[in-house]
């Protein structure tokens, strides 16, 4: 059961890495590519702080708290006591988006980022893969910390 957890964060960092790639090969920066007009498009950017673009100079620090959180997370998974389904599929994804950006830090000296979404004059800071399922990670964990909360309050003492 542990090793669905590592290949299930194995293949999020697979398929992660893969994106940036081959943004990196069709994209210019610079030059957005439009998807659906207004809505989505393709600009290749990259980010050396941390989410949203935020403490560009603290891109050392930044990596560090990633190895570190990395870390905790993949003990808690590997090595752990049981936990809900929701809240292990949230740690995982924290984790492989985690590692996906890690990699990227290692390699780029900078995070790769290349979704945009766009309204009318609002754009959403440009973002990855890795970013979409450590949002999804965290969702799912803030679920699982609600739902047993909730379940908690009704158990008898």
């Amino acid at each position: 059961m542990k090793l669905h957890r590592l290949l299930a964060i194995v293949a999020i960092v697979v398929i992660d890495q893969a994106s940036k790639t081959l943004a990196l090969r069709v994209l210019e920066p610079g030059r957005p590519l439009e998807l659906i007009e207004g809505i989505f498009r393709f600009t290749l950017t990259s980010n050396a702080g941390g989410a949203f673009g935020l403490f560009q100079d603290l891109g050392g620090v930044i990596t560090v708290l990633a190895v570190l959180v990395s870390l905790g997370i993949l003990g808690l998974l590997l090595w752990g006591p049981p936990q809900p389904r929701s809240l292990t599929a949230g740690l995982i994804c924290i984790a492989g988006g985690a590692l996906g950006n890690l990699i990227d830090r290692f390699l780029h000296g900078a995070v790769i980022d290349f979704l945009e979404l766009r309204w009318g004059h609002f754009s959403w800071p440009v973002f990855n893969l890795a970013d979409t399922v450590i949002v999804l990670g965290t969702g799912l964990v803030l679920f699982a910390l609600l739902s047993a909360e909730h379940q908690g309050a009704h158990e008898p003492q």
